[in-house]
């Protein structure tokens, strides 16, 4: 599906970044490893390797543009081009009502879940084009496709990158280079089987608002994002696509 593409996945050190990561080397890509910390991104590259893969680490903070930027010029300097990138950064800082919502948490929220795709996406752009074209994909959230209380910085910086999606879309198609976006719902990764251990009666009941009856599983995500990054897709852009069970249908 993706033989021989050069493929970035930004925040591939866990969960569904590293699940991705993995199964796009399984695919046949040469898969670009970043996260912020090298030990975890080398461990990746390991298994990628032992799988017979192919994959090389390299650390990055996406919330720094000087680092972003190296990391695409190290992207250009060993592969000269970029075929497809994976987005895949995100995290929940905290919990309450907007009228209480620190100002420290919503700069650090829109910092990390928008800003540093933002940068990310303003350095691939230059390299796909110059490549030819290229697919980007972009990793948002169901708070982002709704309000969700308490939540508030969370969900307004993952609708602005549902935004962004359709902008690059909007700016680039032409250029052949499509962007689209996921929408997870509760997805298993290593950090919600923890809260899922802490908390079972709350997470059965939100297994119980789930038309499917059950939690999306990592794999479910690295499946969808590479038939998104391949030409499997190619009609598709600007496009968001839900991944939560029906939840949000």
């Amino acid at each position: 599906m993706l033989q021989d593409k050069i493929c970035l996945v930004a925040g591939a050190s866990s969960g569904m970044g590293r699940a991705t990561a993995l199964a796009a080397a399984e695919a046949g890509a040469h898969v670009v490893v970043a996260a912020r910390r090298a030990d975890a991104c080398e461990e990746v590259v390991e298994q990628i390797q032992a799988a017979g893969g192919h994959g090389q680490a390299i650390a990055c903070d996406a919330t720094q543009p000087e680092e972003v930027e190296a990391l695409i010029g190290q992207i250009k300097s060993d592969h000269g081009r970029l075929d497809c990138a994976f987005n895949n950064l995100g995290n929940i800082f905290g919990n309450s009502p907007l009228h209480e919502t620190p100002i420290e948490r919503w700069n650090e929220t829109i910092a990390l879940n928008l800003t540093a795709v933002f940068l990310l996406i303003r350095a691939q752009l230059p390299l796909m084009i110059a490549s030819g074209g290229g697919s980007i994909v972009n990793n948002s959230s169901t708070a982002g496709l709704r309000g969700t209380p308490e939540m508030g910085d969370y969900s307004a910086a993952k609708a602005g990158l549902i935004g962004l999606t359709k902008t690059v879309c909007a700016e680039y198609a032409d250029r052949n280079i499509r962007c689209n976006i996921i929408a997870p719902g509760i997805i298993m990764t290593e950090a919600a089987e923890a809260i899922k251990d802490k908390l079972p009666d709350l997470f059965e009941k939100l297994r119980q608002e789930i038309p499917s009856k059950r939690f999306g599983e990592m794999d479910d995500v690295a499946h969808l994002v590479l038939w998104l990054m391949s030409d499997q897709s190619r009609h598709l852009n600007g496009v968001t696509l839900p991944i939560d069970g029906g939840r949000t249908a």
